[in-house]
C-alpha cells in the first residue's frame, strides 16, 4: 500500500464527505465512496491484517457506545422481537424470490441495524419516552449486527449457538470484572485508552483461542466493559474523540476492499431490488416490535418509518462473508454493498409520507394493552442468563469432581445446592414481580426458571460430552440437581397457590 496513494484517497474522502454530508446523509459514505474510486483508479489495497484490525476497532468502539449509553429496558425486548422478525422475514422472501439459503441469511444479518444518523434526525418529534425507545433500538442494533456477524464467522449452528451465547457471556463477566480491578489504577492516567485497546485485542486471541464466535466479539466486549467501568466517564470522553477517526478509516478500508471487476448496471438493479424488500422488512419487523412495547401503533408506525433503511456499517458484512469464503460470487457481494446505500438515499423519501403511513395504521391497528414492567423483566432476564452462566460453571466442576475424586465429590454438591436454591428462589421471585400484572405469572416465571436450567444442563452436557469418564458421571447428577431444583419450583408454587387461597377465604 503506497503512502502518496493512501493520502489522495483519505484527502478524496474529506472532500466526498463534505459533500454527502450537506446532502443531509452520513459523511461516512463519501471515505466509502474514496476508497472504492482509489481501487478502480489507483489500484489502492488495504492488507488483510488491517482491515481485521480495523473492524476490531470499530467492534471495540460499538461496545463502547452500548456500556455508555442510557438505555431503555423496553427497546432491549423490542430489539430481539425485531431481530427475530427480520431474520425470519428476509430469510423467507428471499428464499422465495431464488436466493441460496446462505445468501440469505447474509442478507438477513445486513438488515439487523438502521443508520443511527438518520434514526436521530427522524425521531427528533417523537416524545421523550416514545425516542428513548427508537435511540435505543439504533444503538442496540449495532450490537444485535456484530453478535450475529461474530457468530456467523464463527460457523454457529442451532447445536453450538446455546454453548457460544453462554461462553461468551462468561467472558463477558470476567471481562467486566477485570476492568473493574483495574480501573483504580488506570483512572486519569494517559495510558488508559491504550490500556483499554490492549485488553481488546487479548479478548480478540481469547475468544479466538476458544472457538466460541469471531474474534470481533472478543473487542466489541472490551469497549462495553471499559465503557461500564468508567464511573465519571471520563475516558469514555477521550475515546469518543477517536470514534470518528476509527470509524472514517474503516469505510476507507471497506471502500478499498470491495471487487471491482465485471460492474454492470445489473448488479445495482439487483442492489435497488434488495434495498426496498429490505425497508420493508424492516418497516414490519420494527413496528411490530415497537407495538408489543409501547402499544401504541401511531407511535409505533412513526418508529418504524424512521428506521426503514439500513446502518452504514452494515456494508461489511458481504465483504467479510466474502473474505472468510461464505459467498464466492465477487458480483453477488458488489451488489450488497450498494444496498445500505440505496436505502439511505430513498429513507428521506419515505419519511416525507409518514404522516399518510401512521395515519393508515392507526386507522386498521387497534392500540395494545402493555402489561409487563420491563425494567423489572430486563433485569430479571439479565439475572437469569448470568445465572445460567454459574450454573454451568458449577455443574461443570461437579462432574470433574465426581470423573476424579469419588466420595469426596459430595462436599461440592452439598456446598452447589445452597448456591442454587438461593439463586433459584430469588429469580422466581424477580419474575413473579416482573410479570405481576400477567395472568398465569407463576407458571410463566416458573416456564422462564426452568428454561434457565435446561440452557445450563444442554451446555454443561456439550462442554464435558468430549470426557467420557466425566460425561458418564454427571449425567445423573445434573438429573439429580434437576429434579430436586423442580420439586423446590413445585413447592414454591404450591405456597403462593395456598396464599392466595388463605386470603381470598379472609376477605370472605
Amino acid at each position: 500500500m503506497d503512502l502518496g496513494v493512501l493520502s489522495l484517497a483519505v484527502a478524496l474522502g474529506v472532500f466526498f464527505a463534505y459533500l454527502v454530508d450537506r446532502l443531509g446523509y452520513p459523511p461516512l459514505l463519501g471515505f466509502l465512496a474514496a476508497g472504492f474510486i482509489a481501487n478502480i483508479t489507483l489500484r489502492l489495497s488495504v492488507p488483510d491484517f488491517l482491515l481485521q484490525m480495523l473492524i476490531a476497532l470499530v467492534a471495540f468502539e460499538v461496545g463502547r457506545q452500548l456500556g455508555s449509553g442510557s438505555l431503555s429496558p423496553a427497546a432491549f425486548f423490542a430489539v430481539i422481537l425485531e431481530a427475530a422478525f427480520v431474520v425470519g422475514l428476509s430469510i423467507f422472501l428471499f428464499w422465495l424470490v431464488g436466493f441460496s439459503l446462505g445468501e440469505a441469511l447474509i442478507v438477513s444479518v445486513m438488515l439487523l441495524s438502521s443508520s443511527s444518523l438518520l434514526a436521530l434526525k427522524f425521531t427528533e418529534g417523537l416524545l421523550p419516552e416514545a425516542r428513548s425507545v427508537a435511540i435505543s433500538l439504533t444503538i442496540l442494533e449495532d450490537t444485535v449486527l456484530f453478535i450475529a456477524l461474530s457468530l456467523l464467522v464463527g460457523k454457529a449452528t442451532f447445536e453450538t449457538l446455546p454453548v457460544q451465547l453462554v461462553m461468551v457471556t462468561g467472558i463477558g463477566a470476567l471481562s467486566l470484572g477485570v476492568f473493574t480491578w483495574a480501573s483504580r489504577y488506570i483512572v486519569g492516567k494517559e495510558y488508559a485508552i491504550p490500556f483499554a485497546l490492549a485488553a481488546a485485542f487479548s479478548l480478540v486471541y481469547v475468544v479466538q483461542y476458544f472457538n466460541v464466535a469471531s474474534p470481533y466479539l472478543g473487542a466489541f466486549l472490551a469497549g462495553f466493559a471499559f465503557s461500564r467501568t468508567d464511573t465519571y466517564g471520563v475516558h469514555n470522553r477521550e475515546a469518543a474523540a477517536l470514534s470518528s477517526l476509527i470509524f472514517y478509516a474503516y469505510m476507507l478500508a471497506i471502500g478499498a476492499s470491495l471487487p471491482t471487476h465485471q460492474i454492470n448496471p445489473w448488479l445495482f438493479m439487483i442492489g435497488l431490488f434488495v434495498a426496498l424488500m429490505a425497508m420493508l422488512i424492516r418497516g414490519i419487523a420494527v413496528f411490530f416490535g415497537s407495538l408489543f412495547m409501547l402499544g401504541n401503533p401511531r407511535t409505533s408506525a412513526r418508529i418504524a418509518v424512521s428506521t426503514a433503511h439500513i446502518s452504514e456499517l452494515s456494508i461489511s458484512v458481504p465483504v467479510i462473508a466474502y473474505s472468510h469464503g461464505f459467498v464466492e460470487s465477487p458480483e453477488f457481494v458488489l451488489a450488497l454493498s450498494t444496498v445500505p446505500i440505496m436505502s439511505l438515499v430513498l429513507a428521506p423519501i419515505v419519511w416525507r409520507r409518514h404522516d399518510v403511513i401512521e395515519d393508515y395504521v392507526a386507522k386498521r391497528v387497534r392500540e395494545l394493552r402493555t402489561t409487563v414492567a420491563y425494567e423489572k423483566l430486563y433485569k430479571v432476564v439479565t439475572h437469569a442468563f448470568i445465572t445460567a452462566v454459574k450454573l454451568v460453571v458449577i455443574l461443570v466442576v461437579l462432574a470433574v469432581a465426581f470423573a476424579y475424586l469419588g466420595w469426596l465429590s459430595l462436599v461440592a454438591v452439598a456446598l452447589s445446592s445452597v448456591f442454587l436454591v438461593r439463586y433459584s428462589r430469588q429469580i422466581y421471585k424477580d419474575l413473579l414481580i416482573a410479570l405481576r400484572e400477567l395472568e398465569g405469572a407463576r407458571y410463566a416465571s416458573a416456564a422462564v426458571l426452568l428454561a434457565t436450567f435446561s440452557l445450563a444442563i444442554y451446555v454443561v452436557l456439550v462442554l464435558v460430552g468430549a470426557y467420557v469418564e466425566a460425561h458418564l458421571y454427571v449425567v445423573p447428577v445434573i438429573v439429580a440437581i434437576l429434579a430436586f431444583l423442580i420439586y423446590e419450583i413445585y413447592i414454591e408454587l404450591h405456597k403462593e397457590r395456598a396464599r392466595r387461597f388463605s386470603s381470598s377465604t379472609t376477605n370472605l
